[in-house]
């Protein structure tokens, strides 16, 4: 995804960051902000999963356009502690956590989704029971799913149900 200012696909408000984002998402098909009672509270529901995340307006640094390399709009919401999402069409998008252990970390993009980890942990499946098609170890499989795992949940998502499956996989096999 392209990092450089574009101008506007759609009418930004020049208001807050959420009325921003607000505007955006109200334009997206798979994503969409969900009415909160507190009012600098922002929920973003993801259709793909139904998973929200959920931040507050005063942690939010700025808020910027970006075009990826089809012109499709997104948002990049950069927050106080560092930290940044990625609001698409379709995904909330964040990035990998870093692990050292992981020499294969150059096959990760920079940004990922809560979507990818369901492809992990089909390839989890697949060398746990033997369709072999995916030629990464257990142990790296298993890494690819920490990092993306912990990347989410470092932004705000919660996991455990994917844990908790793949915890099950994991145990069923040396069971």
């Amino acid at each position: 995804m392209k990092e450089e200012k574009t101008s506007p696909s759609f009418p930004l408000p020049k208001e807050t960051p959420k009325d921003i984002i607000k505007c955006f998402l109200a334009q997206t098909q798979k994503l969409f902000m969900l009415e909160e009672n507190e009012e600098e509270k922002i929920t973003v529901f993801q259709n793909y999963d139904q998973k929200t995340l959920s931040f507050y307006e005063s942690d939010i640094e700025k808020v910027l356009e970006r075009k990826d390399y089809n012109e499709e709009a997104f948002l990049q919401v950069d927050f106080k502690n560092g930290k940044k999402i990625l609001l698409t069409n379709e995904f909330v998008g964040f990035s990998p956590a870093v692990c050292t252990e992981m020499e294969e970390a150059k096959k990760l993009p920079k940004v990922v989704t809560t979507a990818d980890l369901l492809s992990v942990i089909e390839a989890i499946e697949s060398s746990l029971y033997g369709t072999d098609q995916y030629q990464e170890s257990l142990h790296d499989i298993k890494l690819f799913f920490e990092t993306i795992a912990s990347g989410a949940e470092s932004v705000g998502f919660s996991l455990v149900g994917e844990r908790l499956w793949v915890d099950r996989l994991l145990l069923e096999n040396t069971a």
